[in-house]
């Protein structure tokens, strides 16, 4: 017979092994980052934005004899070409510094999802809690609530009453942890609006015994040919704004033995997720 203590100290030591995977993940993502920065800064450094101010002081020179200048004079017969290798060095070195900064953005919510895990140590995967969808869909937001008050994006709660449920917490919160976050991404690309972000609880209209969870914004939106690749794999190395990857999302979701799915009216339009998951209702519940 299995005493409370034996009990006890299995679960304590199974926290254990998920926090400390957790912090390993989370040093292979700092360790990522200082990367991405480290490059930033040496394509910083090495940019020759400053070889434009030298050309313009050359030019501002020779202000009153720039066809002499620019077709005779040997350094001056040189600045056209050079301007134009300039651009192209200058072009990919902003293209550089912008995919190491979506790499660097990725890394970071990478590193604020695994912190947001770290919060609930008592939620480890494989074991299910009973739960309140409303407080497990607050949990979720809480971790986003500063930004998204930074983005001045109003939050609408639309929570129906659905009674208690027995489920994987971890995978759960995972889930709508990824698509909140999706959400602000959405919204953040489109600037001048003001956004709203709407999360609904409900029982689901057309399953019985299912509870319905849904995430939606205002934000870029979905063209009606990108709806089905929404949840595809990513390619290996490939890296997205759907960050994490929502079609680790959309697999968890069967893992409970639910669906996820999305549905956007267009670019422009804002897009909404729909989570139905199956309910073990509490004994008792009707």
């Amino acid at each position: 017979m299995t005493t409370r203590t034996e009990t006890s100290g299995f679960l304590e030591g199974q926290i254990g092994a998920v926090g400390e995977s957790i912090f390993h993940r989370m040093r292979n993502v700092l360790n990522s980052i200082h990367v991405s920065a480290g490059l930033i800064h040496h394509r910083l450094r090495e940019s020759h934005v400053a070889d434009v101010g030298r050309i313009a002081d050359m030019l501002e020179a020779h202000s009153h004899e720039y066809g002499r200048y620019l077709t005779q004079d040997p350094k001056g017969k040189k600045i056209p070409h050079f301007l134009g290798q300039l651009n192209e060095e200058l072009s990919q070195n902003h293209l550089d510094t912008l995919t190491e900064l979506t790499t660097l953005n990725y890394h970071l919510e990478q590193l604020e999802y695994y912190l947001t895990v770290g919060q609930t140590p008592n939620r480890v995967g494989g074991f299910k809690d009973t739960i309140q969808f409303a407080a497990i869909m607050d949990e979720a937001l809480a971790s986003h609530q500063c930004e998204l008050d930074r983005m001045g994006v109003q939050v609408c709660r639309e929570y129906q009453r659905v009674g208690e449920g027995i489920l994987e917490v971890s995978k759960l919160l995972r889930i709508l942890v990824n698509l909140i976050r999706n959400a602000i991404n959405g919204m953040r690309e489109i600037t001048g609006w003001a956004h709203r972000l709407t999360l609904y609880v409900l029982p689901c209209p057309d399953r019985e015994r299912f509870v319905r969870l849904q995430v939606a914004d205002t934000g870029s939106g979905i063209p009606l040919e990108g709806l089905t690749r929404v949840f595809s794999p990513q390619a290996s190395g490939e890296k997205t704004d759907l960050l994490p990857n929502l079609h680790a999302s959309a697999l968890a979701a069967k893992e409970l033995t639910g669906s996820l799915r999305v549905w956007s009216d267009g670019p422009m339009q804002g897009a909404i997720f729909t989570l139905d998951l199956p309910v073990i209702h509490m004994e008792g519940e009707r």
